[in-house]
């Protein structure tokens, strides 16, 4: 029986196996069931249950509450390999719960007791047409989160977002705001490493979020390029931007490293920034339409002497004239000028 003919069922519990035991009445939700109809193997699975807890504890691990209190509550259990996540369903009806989601493609559930496919409102017909397309658009003024998760979905899953979608959410746009600063921060992540920059800008600029969130939206020309990178491109004030929106101080120097070495890559450049980030610069530079043909150092390169060395043959004590010094040696060998032991001997000499 393939998955489209009710063997979802079957498969969710040859991957799941501790859902065989759940109670009758208990659903598996949203991804787990998306990401088997267009082929793909789930990370995690979520179930609707009219008491999650007691759902839980039937794996006999250890449960970890999420969230807290009404419809927010659920609870968590690692079991090897595999995370199950239950939460109660909304008004003790599945159909309710459904119609409460935030699209389509996300609003169908699995009866494990039946192995009834639930499908309300067409999800398996939009995943045809690579679509995704809101359920009602109050849905987005329950969580507002869900806008940019309109975009996260489309880049991640090679969908397209229903024009209707992108009308809801438009006039809503600036109600990204009130979302919390890390849900946010971690949504834009998953966007931006998508290696799908260009459909990322086009939808976020479409829809009224980058606005909201003050990023600028230029075309570019290459999808393929890492988050820190994407950053760069977007975010105009990366230390103001990233102290409003939390980033991690490390991820802040990154994208300013960056910045600076679009307008100077230079082999001294790119060697101070270090290997990781330099080998970032040629895809930021092909999606701004410059040349990303780079002269990369030896990121491995020390000076030929010690700063010992140095203050010996210099004849000068510790202090900043050695530090200029041993300065001036490693970049030399970075540009080639030096290259034996001599030749050190040589320059710091002088």
């Amino acid at each position: 029986m393939s998955l489209r003919d009710h063997g979802l069922q079957k498969e969710l519990i040859r991957l799941f196996p501790a859902l065989a035991g759940l109670p009758a009445g208990s659903y598996v939700v949203g991804g787990a069931v998306r990401d088997l109809l267009i082929g793909k193997t789930p990370a995690d699975v979520d179930v609707a249950c009219r008491d999650p807890l007691a759902c839980a504890r039937t794996l006999g691990r250890k449960t970890i509450r999420l969230g807290k209190g009404g419809h927010l509550e659920a609870w968590r259990v690692v079991n090897g390999p595999h995370v199950y996540d239950f939460a109660e369903i909304l008004d003790g009806d599945i159909a309710a719960d459904l119609a409460r989601r935030d699209f389509t493609v996300n609003a169908m559930a699995v009866d494990l007791a039946s192995g009834e496919l639930l499908d309300p409102h067409g999800g398996r017909r939009d995943l045809e047409g690579r679509i995704v397309r809101m359920i009602d658009p109050r849905n987005f003024d329950d969580d507002p989160l869900r806008m940019l998760k309109a975009v996260r979905m489309a880049v991640t899953h090679a969908l397209d977002v229903d024009p209707a979608t992108i009308d809801a959410i438009r006039p809503r746009a600036k109600r990204i705001l009130e979302v919390a600063t890390e849900r946010v921060t971690y949504e834009l992540s998953l966007i931006l490493s998508s290696n799908e920059l260009r459909k990322a800008i086009a939808l976020l600029r479409e829809s009224g979020i980058a606005e909201a969130l003050g990023l600028n939206t230029s075309d570019v020309r290459e999808d393929a390029v890492p988050l820190a990178a994407s950053l760069a491109i977007i975010v105009g004030d990366p230390r103001a931007y990233g102290e409003r929106w939390r980033w991690s101080e490390a991820l802040i120097r990154e994208v300013i490293t960056l910045q600076h070495l679009v307008e100077k890559h230079d082999p001294i450049a790119l060697y101070d920034a270090g290997e990781r980030i330099a080998r970032e610069l040629p895809p930021l530079l092909r999606a701004l339409g410059r040349n990303d043909a780079l002269d990369f150092p030896d990121f491995s390169a020390k000076p030929l002497l010690t700063g010992d060395e140095i203050a010996a043959i210099a004849h000068i004590e510790p202090g900043p004239e050695l530090g200029r010094r041993k300065r001036a040696l490693l970049e030399a060998e970075i540009r080639g000028e030096v290259t034996t032991r001599d030749d050190a001997i040589r320059l710091v000499s002088g």
